[in-house]
């Protein structure tokens, strides 16, 4: 990976390819891109697009961003978007920036059951805090399911974030 920014903005592909909301991030992970030095008039447009662009034109403005700075965003499939982003949020929640419990709500509604397999174990987790709080499942170690997603999600699993 070249930079968070990148990261980030990977992440914000992500996002548009799985029809959640995806402006916010992609335009906030162009203005850190820049901050960090990367420049391209796409990065500079999206940079500084309206959180209310429309859909189309915020799919186009992220791959030209990306595919100006090097990144081969354009062939990331609904099933890297899906891996792509469970990572992204994946490593909010060991960063301590976001709660599990989020990570595997939006998991469970966003991906689902028949979503890609790697995500699963975090879709079940969903289904058993579900039941945990509805007072007949068993607590589970979150974090231990959690972090064998990270670890089983190596660099040969990460197709979007090659170049």
């Amino acid at each position: 990976m070249h930079s968070a920014a990148l990261g980030e903005l990977l992440t914000a592909r992500a996002l548009w390819i799985l029809k959640q909301n995806a402006a916010t991030p992609a335009i906030s992970a162009a203005t850190n891109a820049l901050v960090e030095g990367y420049d391209s008039e796409s990065l500079r447009e999206l940079a500084g697009a309206s959180p209310d662009i429309n859909v189309f034109q915020l799919g186009t403005l992220i791959v030209d961003a990306l595919s100006s700075l090097g990144m081969a965003a354009g062939t990331m499939t609904r099933e890297d978007a899906q891996l792509a982003a469970t990572h992204y949020y994946a490593s909010q929640v060991l960063a301590g920036n976001l709660r599990i419990r989020e990570l595997t709500r939006w998991v469970h509604r966003t991906i689902g059951h028949e979503g890609h397999p790697m995500v699963q174990d975090l879709v079940v987790l969903d289904d058993s805090f579900d039941a945990f709080d509805d007072g007949w499942g068993v607590e589970l170690d979150g974090m231990r399911v959690l972090t064998g997603f990270v670890d089983t999600l190596g660099p040969e699993n990460q197709k979007w974030m090659k170049t």
